[in-house]
């Protein structure tokens, strides 16, 4: 296989790793449609609707843009399409429907997980696993780091928690002088191909950046995975500063992912 291949293949597999949620009452609704999948939420928020291609027939995914697209109009919610290599050809489909431009790049990235990974803890700093899925203390330290109601982040956390065929997740705080209260949380989940994990969201509250927590809390994870006999971490970098701080730790850009917006 050659590196365009692997990179082609393997930026599409963390596009994937966006649609390992499933229904939860109240919360998430995951869609199937033919040629198309996706979750969304009674929530009318637009990061908690996403929707993706699962073809490269043209003549179908416009079948199925538009079935979603009527779906979302009728309930005036605003949601996002994401699109990998595969179906690059298609984003001509998205713009001729008024979705927003330009869209947004997301970083594709991978690296190897060592079987020996150090996780120094930066002074005054202390990580923990958060076993307790109902301490939502970590849930709206995401939703502040990410600028979105609390609601969101409550959302999010239980659904990146319930675990899937094809996932299951566990997430780590980060404490500041010795207070309580979490000032940076980082979500991980172990996909079921039992090599693989995806680094899902990580944040930190303002106040507390440039202390390296967001770089422990991320050797903490490859730390846990390597402890799990996993072999290869996989993230979506979506800012200038997460792809520099991934770059600086061994991972590396395999490929380029495309955030649609489309807004009622």
């Amino acid at each position: 296989m050659t590196v365009k291949e692997r990179a082609a293949l393997c930026a599409d597999d963390v596009l994937d790793g966006h649609f390992t949620l499933v229904s939860l009452p109240g919360m998430i609704d995951a869609i199937s449609l033919e040629g198309a999948r996706g979750w969304t939420s009674p929530n009318p928020h637009p990061v908690l609707s996403l929707m993706q291609w699962t073809t490269t027939n043209t003549d179908l995914a416009a079948a199925a843009l538009d079935s979603a697209l009527e779906r979302f109009r009728e309930k005036g919610h605003g949601f996002d399409w994401m699109t990998g290599p595969k179906c690059a050809h298609l984003i001509p489909l998205l713009q001729g429907k008024g979705f927003i431009e330009p869209s947004l790049d997301v970083a594709a990235m991978v690296c190897a997980i060592p079987r020996d990974v150090e996780a120094p803890v930066p002074a005054g700093i202390r990580i923990s696993r958060i076993d307790d899925p109902e301490d939502l203390r970590v849930a709206r330290v995401m939703a502040r780091g990410f600028d979105v109601p609390a609601e969101v982040g409550i959302i999010f956390h239980h659904a990146y928690l319930t675990p899937s065929p094809v996932q299951t997740s566990e997430v780590f705080a980060a404490f500041a002088d010795d207070d309580d209260d979490p000032v940076g949380v980082g979500y991980l989940s172990y996909m079921a191909d039992e090599r693989s994990v995806l680094l899902r969201v990580s944040s930190v509250l303002e106040s507390h950046r440039g202390r390296g927590i967001y770089r422990a809390l991320v050797t903490h994870r490859l730390a846990a995975a390597a402890a799990q006999g996993r072999t290869q971490m996989f993230v979506h970098a979506y800012s200038d500063g997460s792809r520099a701080a991934l770059e600086d730790l061994g991972f590396e850009r395999i490929g380029t992912l495309q955030l649609h917006r489309w807004r009622p």
